[in-house]
């Protein structure tokens, strides 16, 4: 084992060696250009890595429930239906969780499409700048936030109009 140990470490060695040989070949433009890819990389593998975490562990938490409650049967015979039952809801469960990935992501498509259909002078800068962060799940700031909650209490002052002004088109129209 200590010899493999051994060879493991030489050859990563010269494998380090040959990567630092060609990095060190690469222009300052290249160097620049592989930190970007690689720190995009990272930031979308921890995003996904989060996403699927979250959702198997539901799923683990009701597998390791379901073997838990196998375990303690003595009679698997008389349990059969219940069985069924378990494997029914865990499967149900496992495209669920797929089905609701796939129309989560169809609906911030669609919202993304109806939102281009805004005009560019409808909103200020700041708010579409704010918009475009929130709808593409980036990373937002404090004023990005201070210009979402801007908006918000902006289309709730305009719903109030539009409800007065249903009223009095109500008023016209009898």
């Amino acid at each position: 084992m200590s010899m493999d140990k051994w060879i493991n470490n030489f050859v990563s060695d010269k494998e380090k060696q040959i990567r630092e040989e060609i990095y060190n070949n690469l222009s300052k433009e290249e160097k620049k250009g592989l930190k970007k890819q690689k720190i995009r990389e990272i930031a979308t593998e921890k995003q996904e890595n989060q996403k699927n975490t979250l959702i198997s562990s539901d799923l683990l938490s009701d597998v390791m429930e379901f073997n838990k409650w196998l375990n303690n049967r003595t009679y698997i015979a008389g349990d059969i239906d219940k069985i069924e039952v378990w494997v029914k809801n865990l499967y149900n469960k496992l495209t669920s969780e797929d089905s609701n990935q796939i129309s989560n992501e169809q609906h911030c498509n669609d919202l993304l499409i109806k939102y281009k259909e805004i005009p560019p002078t409808f909103l200020e800068e700041k708010i579409r700048i704010s918009l475009n962060k929130k709808i593409k799940g980036m990373k937002r700031t404090s004023s990005d936030n201070y210009y979402l909650k801007k908006l918000k209490n902006l289309i709730n002052e305009k719903l109030k109009d539009a409800e007065y002004y249903e009223i009095l088109r109500q008023i016209l129209e009898s």
